[in-house]
């Protein structure tokens, strides 16, 4: 059992979360209200599973707080992150649409809370209003291009080109801008940044350490800075602000 450190979503939190929700934009207060009463909160602490690739998929999650990672491990036990999931992301609808396994473990990165639509309430959005089953397919549609772009990029890119676009790509999402450079607000581990890119966490190290004596990132308590954003840039060969 974990401790509940993390406090839970509040009802006018609730509310104001999903009205900001792309999937759900197209509600009317009524339906809000009903999305809101039928959500409930869950809570995780840093490094604690949601749930198991090859879980029954039994509810769709929305991120109020937090960060986690979506993941799948090899037979040698080597994970692969597929994405990094914030606040706002819809997620674990891919089990609930196709009455599946979950196709991933997903796992907390730091202290999470969550919003839990159980199937049953979930489907009956998707029946009441067509729109919401037309953005659902964007947001389908945007994870497959995201596990698409990881296949080629592991299949077709060296490591530095790898984590170099990768790097840019996290700084867009969770980076935050101060005089030194951007700082990714992601605590990862080394090995956690070798999954991301499909390395091992040596290699990440090595290369790491080759662009801090290049100047170009610095790591400070496990949160990576990129000091010379053009310089990754170059790397990745294309510019991405």
């Amino acid at each position: 059992m974990y401790p509940l450190a993390v406090p839970s979503v509040t009802p006018s939190e609730k509310l104001k979360l999903l009205a900001n929700i792309e999937l759900f934009s197209g509600f009317s207060a009524k339906q809000l209200e009903a999305a809101s009463r039928v959500a409930r909160t869950k809570t995780l602490e840093r490094r604690q599973e949601l749930f198991h690739k090859g879980d029954e998929g039994g509810e769709v999650y929305v991120v109020a707080s937090g960060k986690l990672k979506a993941l799948t491990t090899s037979m040698d036990g080597d994970d692969v992150v597929f994405s990094i999931l914030g606040p706002g992301e819809v997620f674990g609808e891919v089990a609930l649409l196709g009455a599946t396994p979950r196709t991933a473990t997903v796992t907390a990165i730091e202290d999470c809370r969550l919003l839990a639509i159980d199937r049953r309430d979930f489907m009956s959005f998707l029946r009441a209003d067509p729109e919401v089953a037309v953005k659902l397919l964007s947001v389908l549609a945007m994870r497959l291009k995201r596990v698409s772009e990881l296949v080629e990029d592991t299949l077709f890119l060296n490591l530095p080109l790898r984590l170099a676009k990768k790097l840019l790509s996290l700084s867009r999402i969770y980076g935050e801008r101060s005089d030194e450079g951007v700082r990714i607000d992601l605590k990862l581990s080394q090995e956690e940044w070798g999954d991301l890119v499909g390395t091992t966490r040596e290699s990440i190290n090595k290369q790491v350490r080759k662009w801090t004596d290049a100047g170009i990132v610095r790591v400070d308590d496990g949160y990576l800075i990129i000091l010379k954003p053009v310089e990754l840039e170059k790397l990745a060969g294309a510019v991405i602000y």
